[in-house]
């Protein structure tokens, strides 16, 4: 603040209005800033969304969406699925308006840009914190690029924070974003019962004594039913069916602390999200093992869990992150068991979050760090750059090798005038094209049926390949020959020619995932 002697005249005779000047002065250069920062992050984001190739469980939620003709058939799919309604139901009336699949990358763009709002706004944190923080792997790259649930997760759990904290709240609105997130991915149920916790239980409490009259506190109860309202609503969406096939889980059948352990071990990537892919053999084998229990990871792990929550200064922050963290990682070992990064992008939600409480519980007010204040914002600096500095590099392997090439085919295919013929999709990844192709349908050879989205059943088998009957029925009555997209691997020369098939096209030069290669076959002419 300038001295007295520095302001000018009528400043110096109308001190508060020479404050009050100043202050709004400050407000603006901040809010320029911020704004600046906003506007970098979408064009960047913006270019980063349309060089993206959709990969097939992208496209499977905007298929579903798509062609789902009521809400009673949708909710039925979904069950299929595993995840709540409220992503599919974003993206329900985009997909029936236009069955462009930019539609989706536009809406989660959106939300993106949104969270990086919500972050770049909360003036309370430090200005590298935010600006590392907005530019990180999930909310940039793994999230922001890739449109899937997770982007609308983390924006409603964002946003029901910000919702709490500061003087002025609005905790009626916080409960709906709640009970939204809760509807739009089942692993966001520990965050958000957190949450609440924290809001609205923990502030009630100032002894053992008090934890029995929160029954009877009526904010308490219109929470309570609220939000297990809204988890009555999860459950039955994603309640399985008797035949379904959970394919991705590990092999094996192993207890419930097994599986913590297990998912434990795995979210050291939460925070530094390196990809196995990139490391020497020995280095993966020792923090990410396919499968399996790992002592180092677990060891690095726990110890990024306990230098955070040490670096946290108030207790605040410190018993959400614990509490949060310790919830999650039981969904975790309750559901996906070994975690990819997308879900793992939660955990990194949980910090993030954190992060927001500790700034406003801190506001002037003592505290007692368990870290020196370098070391404390060193170690959080130094993650949020890890993660930055990985959102770089992803953007620009991205940028030159895409991660599938069913953008590619499906260019490729209208160019050649083949999208109109009959086609036959070995597996599920050759679901991307039909995505891209903006077809009705084509024939499934993993349930022997004609459709546009897989179905996990028991009816499916997606490591089934095409047969002579499979080539019979798919075409039908057309006149144009059958054409045959197989992914991963090309078919044994003497099989295609058992089918009739002759190999007319292979993609696979560019991709960064071993099955976004193609192969496209045609029927032979008689």
């Amino acid at each position: 603040m300038p001295e007295p002697h520095d302001l000018p005249l009528t400043a110096a005779l109308e001190p508060e209005s020479a404050a009050q000047s100043l202050v709004a002065q400050d407000s603006a250069h901040k809010g320029a800033f911020e704004w600046s920062l906003l506007a970098i992050f979408a064009l960047l984001l913006a270019f980063v969304t349309a060089r993206h190739e959709l990969w097939s469980d992208e496209l499977q939620a905007w298929l579903i969406a798509r062609d789902n003709h009521s809400l009673f058939d949708l909710f039925r799919s979904l069950r299929y699925e595993g995840h709540p309604a409220l992503w599919y139901l974003v993206l329900y009336i985009p997909a029936h308006i236009s069955w462009n699949p930019l539609s989706m990358q536009v809406i989660n763009y959106l939300f993106a840009v949104a969270e990086a709002w919500l972050v770049l706004s909360t003036r309370k944190l430090h200005w590298p914190v935010r600006l590392l923080a907005t530019f990180s792997f999930f909310i940039f790259y793994n999230y922001g690029a890739i449109p899937r649930s997770y982007m609308l997760t983390m924006l409603l759990l964002t946003a029901a924070v910000r919702c709490l904290l500061g003087e002025r709240q609005h905790r009626k609105l916080a409960i709906l974003f709640l009970a939204l997130s809760i509807n739009t991915h089942i692993l966001a149920v520990p965050i958000a019962a957190t949450i609440a916790l924290w809001a609205f239980c923990l502030p009630k409490i100032g002894g053992w004594k008090d934890i029995g009259k929160l029954i009877w506190d009526a904010e308490i109860r219109v929470v309570a039913l609220v939000l297990l309202a809204s988890l009555a609503m999860a459950y039955f969406t994603v309640r399985p069916p008797a035949d379904i096939t959970v394919p991705l889980l590990p092999a094996g059948h192993h207890s419930l602390a097994y599986n913590i352990l297990l998912a434990e071990g795995r979210t050291w990537k939460a925070f530094l999200p390196a990809s196995s892919s990139y490391m020497p053999t020995t280095l993966r084998e020792l923090l990410d093992p396919a499968d399996h229990l790992s002592l180092l990871a677990s060891a690095l792990s726990f110890a990024l869990f306990l230098g955070i929550a040490a670096a946290l200064r108030t207790s605040q922050a410190r018993c959400f992150f614990a509490a949060a963290w310790i919830l999650e990682l039981i969904a975790l070992a309750a559901t996906v068991v070994d975690p990819y990064l997308r879900h793992l992008g939660l955990c990194f939600t949980i910090l993030l979050l954190a992060l927001m409480i500790d700034a406003y519980a801190a506001s002037g007010k003592p505290v007692r760090a368990r870290f020196p204040q370098l070391l404390s914002s060193c170690l959080i600096l130094s993650i949020l750059a890890f993660q930055t500095a990985v959102a770089i590099f992803a953007t620009v392997s991205a940028g030159t090798h895409p991660y599938s090439e069913a953008k590619d085919v499906a260019i490729w295919l209208k160019q050649q005038g083949l999208d109109k013929n009959p086609i036959v999709l070995d597996g599920f990844y050759p679901l991307a094209v039909v995505g891209y192709l903006e077809r009705p349908s084509a024939y499934l050879t993993s349930c022997r049926c004609f459709g546009s989205f897989a179905v996990w059943s028991t009816k499916s088998d997606f490591g089934r390949s095409a047969s002579l009957d499979d080539i019979r029925i798919a075409r039908g009555a057309s006149p144009l020959p059958v054409i045959l997209l197989h992914s991963d691997k090309k078919l044994d020369q003497a099989d295609a020619q058992k089918l009739g098939l002759v190999e007319i096209r292979s993609f696979g030069a560019n991709r960064t995932a071993s099955h976004g290669s193609y192969t496209v076959y045609e029927q032979e002419k008689p």
